[in-house]
């Protein structure tokens, strides 16, 4: 166990730090969860934490409050696995054979400077440091690409680009149920329906409101 905490936060200081070999040295797990991976679900997590402040002003109960976290996490992770298939899709069109679990975990381990995204809630400085760290993943995108591809920079970004429209193109057509049912599992596992529209947040803060729990 120690070992395997020891190589993960090498594979993520590499990943932080750009390097090529942390991308390409990322093992693949025969089960379970593999550095990147596990990389992918712990930034869904730290995402979940800094948006934690809708499930507070919703008045989400402390138990219905953790599990919330865990399933936006959750939800996070799979949006990854989505878009990191369509990446490979997007490579095999463009003459590139790999396996896809070398691929995901690449791009799962370039999610590390989403670790630090739960700063995104605080006051004034959140949505500059979210912006930063936007930028930086992506970088980390491209790295880990041109790792366990071998391609120029700008043809992992084009293979990239062209992944998240396949992904959305998904997600607007056969994908709808599927996100619409992620929705209601989340406000299902919250106890309320939730409010994200900022104006409304600001409203409910004010007046003290919450929703109703769902029956």
């Amino acid at each position: 166990m120690v070992q395997r905490l020891v190589l993960w936060l090498a594979l993520v200081d590499g990943a932080l730090h750009l390097r090529p070999a942390a991308f390409a040295a990322v093992p693949v797990a025969a089960a379970g969860l593999g550095p990147g991976l596990l990389t992918a679900l712990l930034a869904g997590f730290s995402q979940a934490l800094g948006q934690a402040f809708i499930l507070f002003v919703n008045r989400v109960r402390p138990l219905r409050f953790g599990l919330s976290l865990l399933v936006e996490a959750l939800l996070f992770w799979f949006g990854f696995l989505v878009w990191g298939l369509s990446t490979w899709v997007a490579l095999r069109l463009l003459g590139v054979l790999l396996p896809p679990a070398a691929l995901l975990e690449a791009l799962g381990l370039a999610h590390a400077p989403q670790l630090f995204a739960l700063l995104g809630g605080l006051p004034y400085l959140g949505s500059p440091l979210l912006s930063l760290l936007s930028l930086w993943t992506a970088m980390a995108f491209v790295a880990g690409v041109v790792a366990v591809t071998g391609l120029a920079p700008w043809a992992a970004f084009a293979s990239l680009a062209l992944g998240w429209l396949l992904m959305h193109a998904l997600q607007r057509t056969a994908g709808q149920p599927l996100v619409a049912l992620g929705r209601r599992w989340l406000e299902r596992v919250a106890g309320v329906p939730l409010v994200h529209d900022r104006r409304r947040l600001a409203q409910l803060l004010r007046e003290g409101e919450a929703p109703r729990g769902l029956r």
